[in-house]
């Protein structure tokens, strides 16, 4: 008797197996499962749309050890990401960044439910970069080292503050680490606005192209 277990996902990435088939890493509720897809290369598989990267798909698989997709139809595609180049690259590296952290202990279903409202909101903007960094910074809080926006990380004060990569958020004078780097107040100030933002409000956030920067260099020196 064969059991199948159904499940929806987001395909984050693949990997080829054997000849015609290919494994799939999938983001669920319950966190990251791998799927086996056989003859998922060949044009005559019934999989060989539903199992492209940055689908969201709800299926079905069997087995217990590397378990075998057995049946799966396509939610949402995605396809004015992928249509797009620069886009669908920004959000590559979302998707690798979130498989290589999926196996942490955090919430998976309230992540899972971010990372498509989110998709959904980089589908439809223009002006999406804010929101591949509002996924970094949010995801640092998953990973369970956010920033300190509210006081200074040493002595809780509010007065005279300062962004210390190295101290996880804001110092006072008195704390800020000798020879740290010194980031701009809108820089500082943009990220806050986008590590608290709820998606459910308008976001009313401009990034030019100089802050923009700035805000991809504090975010790199961070994760590092």
């Amino acid at each position: 008797m064969i059991i199948l277990t159904g499940f929806e996902g987001l395909i984050l990435k693949q990997i080829n197996y054997k000849e015609s088939s290919k494994i799939l890493y999938i983001y669920t509720p319950e966190g990251l499962i791998s799927l086996l897809v056989h003859g998922a290369k060949k044009l005559s598989s019934p999989f060989l749309r539903a199992t492209e990267s940055l689908n969201f798909i709800r299926g079905y698989y069997t087995g217990k050890g590397l378990k075998t997709l057995a049946d799966a139809e396509i939610i949402q595609d995605y396809q004015s990401i992928k249509n797009d180049l620069n886009k669908f690259t920004y959000v590559s590296h979302l998707m690798e960044l979130l498989a290589s952290f999926a196996e942490s202990e955090y919430d998976h279903k309230k992540l899972y439910d971010f990372v498509i409202r989110l998709l959904d909101k980089i589908s439809d903007a223009s002006a999406y970069i804010r929101y591949i960094y509002m996924f970094e910074l949010k995801f640092l809080y998953m990973l369970g080292i956010s920033p300190n926006f509210k006081n200074c990380v040493e002595c809780s004060s509010t007065d005279n503050l300062r962004f210390s990569v190295k101290s996880g958020g804001f110092c006072c004078e008195k704390h800020f680490p000798a020879a740290d780097k010194i980031y701009s107040d809108e820089a500082i100030s943009i990220i806050s606005k986008l590590f608290y933002h709820d998606l459910n409000q308008p976001l009313e956030v401009i990034i030019n192209q100089s802050i923009g920067k700035e805000i991809r260099l504090i975010l790199d020196d961070y994760y590092l």
